[in-house]
C-alpha cells in the first residue's frame, strides 16, 4: 500500500538512496530518481504513488496457505484418481472437479499461482496450462471442496476411494444446485 504520510527521517533515508541510484543508473533513470527525489523533499504526499510506482500491494499470507492447500488437495485427487481403474474413473462426473484455475478479476490468487507455477517451477503439472479462470463463483468451490479434503486431513486420510471422490463432487453439485434456485428459496424466505 502506498503511504498517505512518510516521516522526515524515512523521508531522508528515501532521498538519500534515490539519490545514490539516480548516481549509477542512465539518463531516464536519473531522471525518473530525480523527480522522485523532488517529491520526497518537497513532502506532496498526493504524488507518492509516483515514488512508489513499481511496487504491488503485499500478498497476505492467507492467500499463500490457500493456493497451497486447494494444490495440495489437487494432488490427493490426481494421484488418487490416477491409480483406479477405467471403469472406476467412469463412475464418477470427474470434469466436475477439475482445476479450473483462479478468477483474475477477484483476487492476488491467480497472480500468485502464476508466479508460483512460471517462476518459482513449483506445481509443474499445472505449467502452460491456463490458470485464470473464467468463473467469478470458483474460490466458492474450492473451498466446499477444502471442508470434504479438511475432513479426510483430519482423518489423516491420502488416498481417496471413489466414494470419497463423490463426496468432493457433491459439494461442487450442491453449489451449482443452489446458484439454480430461486433467490427467495435460496435466501429460505418462502414457505412450501
Amino acid at each position: 500500500m502506498i503511504p498517505e504520510s512518510i516521516p522526515l527521517l524515512e523521508r531522508q533515508i528515501l532521498i538519500n538512496q534515490c539519490k545514490i541510484l539516480a548516481s549509477i543508473g542512465d539518463e531516464k533513470e536519473k531522471e525518473d530518481f530525480e523527480r522522485r527525489i523532488e517529491i520526497l523533499e518537497k513532502g506532496y504526499t498526493g504524488l507518492y504513488p509516483k515514488v512508489f510506482n513499481t511496487l504491488y500491494e503485499e500478498v497476505p499470507l492467507s492467500v499463500y496457505t490457500e493456493i497451497s492447500d486447494i494444490m495440495r488437495m489437487y494432488s490427493r485427487i490426481n494421484e488418487s484418481v490416477r491409480l483406479w481403474s477405467d471403469s472406476e474413473k467412469e463412475l464418477l462426473d470427474l470434469a466436475s472437479l477439475e482445476f479450473e484455475g483462479f478468477d483474475e478479476d477477484s483476487g492476488m490468487h491467480y497472480y500468485m499461482m502464476s508466479y508460483m507455477v512460471d517462476r518459482m517451477d513449483e506445481h509443474g503439472e499445472y505449467k502452460g496450462r491456463q490458470l485464470k479462470a473464467h468463473n467469478s463463483s470458483i474460490m466458492l468451490k474450492y473451498n466446499r471442496m477444502l471442508a470434504v479434503f479438511s475432513d479426510y486431513e483430519n482423518m489423516k486420510k491420502d488416498r481417496y476411494s471413489t466414494t470419497d471422490i463423490q463426496k468432493f463432487i457433491d459439494a461442487v453439485m450442491s453449489m451449482q444446485e443452489e446458484k439454480e434456485l430461486p433467490g427467495e428459496l435460496r435466501a429460505g424466505t418462502v414457505n412450501i
